[in-house]
Formats: structure tokens, C-alpha cells, sequence
């Protein structure tokens, strides 16, 4: 009598499993109305209850194969599989209403969406099998076959999950360097190194390229070719002067007083060591020739011990400029995609010392709305200018803009803001210039502008905001510059 119910029980525990996975299948063609907020505090617990699971399935393998060769009993692996099945339902109804709230949108949101959907299918599969291996032997392929399966699954969800939080090639951008073998990135033999091109110029690409190129030259000064180097910048004075260091102002930049405000580098970026500082002095002296080789100078016994403790640090920067340049092709690529995909203009900000892009509309523009904007989620961050006009992005759309903590220009011009949105741009640390001709406008949301923290420049021409106001506004915050007139779209 009790064999008979323990048979009996079987098929009622695979159906407890199999159904609930085959109907989780349906669950990203259902959209809720309005979710009660004890829901969508419940999904907020989603990236803590989602370790769960991707432990537990990862375990079952290892148990799985472990039993086949020590033959240590299922029993661990039946505690498991089940706590994964459990776990997963969980997880994926948090994240179900984490996607419901309508806080994460976008192609790589729906894809992880149906990643963790297939994938719990996949577990409660998996673990309908397992107990169907227990009553006939002749099921245990299909759930070696369903473990393997969710094992890949989780694995890929895993992969869309870190996109989305750490950026889209988060799991997989170390596979390029490897690929690319920068692990084994060697210099030159040192007999055939030049001072100049081996090691000067490696220095001054790592410290001070970024704002000394031909898209960008600060103080008119380049330094991206040897010709350019020997050139003076703004002040008039040379660069650099042959065989006189204390007569070349790139020099008697870099080794001023940090806190000194004509220091080279500025604040904020990397200064040259003591070292670098003492072999440039040394190349200056030496006649800052372009032929002068490392052996020849090692000859110098002052100088030959800060070349031996520099070479390893070059070789470094060298390697971090490889890494740079790699994803800074990858990114291009996948901006290029989006571009074509939302019909825009993605190029990159020749004015900005990072890899930073800009956004502009096509003229005449396309449809853009704040859906389309929010396709751009996963490349929030690399972008420094936004230009909207005559878009059809609204206010709603202004909480998707507050996400883009690098933008420094922002141009909403002929867009149908009436500016209740405003209040989300308070998060942009960087934001400096903001147009917003030809809005809606008022006296109550120009309010707001106060609380964006580093603006500078605001165009309101043809709004709804009063000279009052405006006046008021130029009062408590002097330093921001108001602006009735159209300005520029990009």
C-alpha cells in the first residue's frame, strides 16, 4: 500500500514542477496594470534573491557529476535541485515586478527578461526530471540533458544581468584582451629603443595627450608629434629649448607646485612621477633630439637608474592604452548599431579628454520619443551632449536624461516639455549648458533650474517664463547666464 502512494506521489511532484515552468513561458506577454507598491517593493529584492538559484543549479551539476564517479547518493542533490526551483520562482516574480514598475526599459531589459524566464523553465524542467529519473531510469538523458541546459541559461542570463548593471560587455570584455593576448605585451629590446619615441612619447600619451591633440589643444599647445612638441603654445614662450630645461616652458610646467594653478598636468589627471619629470629634464638637456638612443643614455650613471625604474611603468601605460583603444573600438561598433537602429547621429566628443560621445537628431528628425531614448539605457554614461530638438521627448522622458551623469550640453529646444521634469536634471553633476527655446515653460518649473548644480548657460526664448522670474533667478544664482534668444541645436 505504501510503495503504491510513494509511486503515486511521483507524477503529482513532476506536474508541481513542469507546470509552473511551462507557464512561466507566458508570463512576458503579460502586462499588469497599476502594481500595488508592496509588489514593487518585492521586486527591488530581486538582485539579492537571484544569487539564489545561480548557485543552487551550478551546485546540482557538480553534485551530478561528483555522484557519478564517488557514488555519494541523490539525496543531496533532491535538497537542491527543489531550494532552486523554490528560489527561482521567487526570483523571477521579483523581477517580473521589477520590470513591471516601468523604472527599466529597453531591447537588453526584454532580452534578460526572457533569459530569466527561459532559464526558470529550464530549472523547474530540470528538476520534474530528476524525479521522473527516480521512478524510470530511462529519463535520466533528458535531465542530464535539462540540467546542462539551465546550467548555459543561467550562465547567459548572468551575462544580461551584468550588462545591464556594469555595462554591456561587463562578462565578456576580458575575452577580447585575452584574445588580443596584451598579457604578454613586451617592449622593444633595449638596444633598439629611442629615448624620445620608446619613452617620452609613451609619457606623454598617458599624461598628457588627452588635452594636448589636434582635435583638442589646450593653450594651442599639440603634442602629438615631435614637430608640434619643439612648437610654443599660448603663451609665446618655446615648448621646449633645446640643451635649456630651465627655458622650456613644458618643462617648468610639470615640476611646479601641484596646488600651483599653471601645473601640468591639471588637477584631477595623473601628474608625471619624479622620475619622469627627471628623464624628460635629462632629454631636454641632452638636445631633445629624436635619435638619441636608451643605451646611449644609460651611459649617464645619473640617469640610468631612473630609466631601469621607468621602462616597467611605460610598459604598463602601454598596456592600458591597448585596453583603452580595444573598447573604445567595441563601443564604437555597438553605438554605430544603435545610431542606425534610432535613425541619430552617435559621434564621438573630439572635445572631451575621455571616451565620451555626442548625441544629435537627423534633420529632418525622425520620430524619437522616449521610448526610442530609452533603447540607449546600456550607453547612458558615454555620452556629454544631447541634442533633442524638435523631438518628440517629453517630461517623462527628462528621468531617462537624469541618468546620464557625464552630459555637460543638453539641447530641448521645439520639444513639448512644460518643464515638470526639470527636477530630474538635478542629478546631472556635469550639465553646464541647457536649451530650452521654444517650450512650455513657465514661471514655476524655471524654479527648478536653480537646483541643477553646475549650470551655467540656459536658453529661454519663446517660453512661458516672466522677466520677473527671470530676473529672480539671475539673482540667486549669479553666476548662471539667462539667455532670451534661440542658441545653438548642437
Amino acid at each position: 500500500m505504501s510503495n503504491s502512494i510513494h509511486k503515486f506521489k511521483r507524477p503529482l511532484t513532476v506536474i508541481v514542477f513542469l507546470l509552473p515552468g511551462l507557464l512561466l513561458l507566458a508570463l512576458p506577454f503579460y502586462r499588469p496594470g497599476q502594481v500595488p507598491f508592496l509588489f514593487l517593493f518585492f521586486g527591488r529584492l530581486h538582485p539579492l534573491i537571484l544569487h539564489f538559484p545561480i548557485v543552487l543549479i551550478i551546485l546540482a551539476l557538480l553534485f551530478e557529476i561528483a555522484n557519478r564517479y564517488l557514488k555519494i547518493g541523490d539525496g543531496v542533490t533532491r535538497v537542491i535541485l527543489t531550494a532552486a526551483a523554490i528560489t527561482t520562482l521567487a526570483s523571477i516574480g521579483a523581477g517580473f515586478f521589477l520590470f513591471a514598475s516601468g523604472d527599466y526599459a529597453g531591447e537588453l531589459m526584454t532580452r534578460h527578461f526572457w533569459a530569466g524566464v527561459i532559464t526558470g523553465t529550464a530549472v523547474l524542467t530540470t528538476t520534474a526530471f530528476f524525479f521522473l529519473t527516480r521512478t524510470d531510469g530511462r529519463f535520466y538523458p533528458a535531465y542530464l540533458v535539462a540540467l546542462l541546459t539551465s546550467n548555459i541559461a543561467v550562465g547567459y542570463t548572468s551575462h544580461l544581468g551584468g550588462s545591464i548593471t556594469h555595462g554591456k560587455e561587463y562578462l565578456t570584455e576580458h575575452l577580447t584582451l585575452i584574445m588580443n593576448d596584451l598579457d604578454n605585451k613586451t617592449m622593444k629590446a633595449e638596444p633598439d629603443m629611442l629615448l624620445y619615441d620608446d619613452m617620452i612619447v609613451s609619457i606623454f600619451e598617458a599624461k598628457c595627450l588627452s588635452c594636448h591633440n589636434a582635435q583638442k589643444a589646450k593653450g594651442r599647445l599639440r603634442m602629438d608629434s615631435y614637430e608640434n612638441i619643439l612648437l610654443s603654445g599660448e603663451s609665446g614662450l618655446p615648448s621646449v629649448t633645446a640643451g635649456s630645461p630651465e627655458k622650456s616652458e613644458l618643462f617648468n610646467r610639470v615640476r611646479l607646485p601641484l596646488d600651483h594653478k599653471d601645473h601640468m598636468p591639471p588637477e584631477g589627471k595623473t601628474p608625471l612621477t619624479e622620475d619622469e619629470v627627471s628623464l624628460l629634464e635629462f632629454w631636454i638637456q641632452a638636445g631633445a633630439t629624436d635619435t638619441l638612443g636608451v643605451s646611449a643614455a644609460k651611459e649617464d650613471k645619473d640617469v640610468a637608474p631612473i630609466i631601469t625604474r621607468i621602462l616597467p611603468e611605460l610598459l604598463k601605460y602601454e598596456r592600458k592604452a591597448s585596453i583603452m583603444e580595444l573598447k573604445s573600438k567595441s563601443l564604437r561598433a555597438d553605438l554605430d548599431v544603435v545610431a542606425k537602429t534610432l535613425n541619430i547621429f552617435i559621434e564621438r566628443d573630439t572635445l572631451s579628454d575621455e571616451n565620451l560621445f555626442t548625441i544629435a537628431m537627423k534633420f529632418p528628425p525622425a520620430p524619437f520619443t522616449n521610448d526610442q531614448f530609452r533603447e540607449l539605457s546600456p550607453f547612458y554614461e558615454v555620452f556629454s551632449s544631447v541634442s533633442l530638438t524638435s523631438s518628440g521627448i517629453d517630461d517623462a522622458g527628462l528621468y531617462y536624461i537624469g541618468q546620464m551623469a557625464n552630459v555637460k550640453k543638453l539641447y530641448l529646444q521645439k520639444t513639448g516639455l512644460d518643464g515638470s521634469g526639470l527636477v530630474y536634471l538635478q542629478n546631472l553633476p556635469h550639465l553646464e549648458v541647457l536649451n530650452l527655446s521654444f517650450t512650455k515653460i513657465d514661471d514655476n518649473a524655471a524654479i527648478d533650474l536653480l537646483k541643477i548644480p553646475n549650470l551655467k548657460e540656459v536658453y529661454l526664448y519663446r517660453t512661458n517664463t516672466s522677466k520677473q522670474v527671470i530676473d529672480a533667478l539671475s539673482k540667486n544664482k549669479p553666476g548662471l547666464k539667462i539667455l532670451m534668444e534661440e542658441g545653438p541645436y548642437f
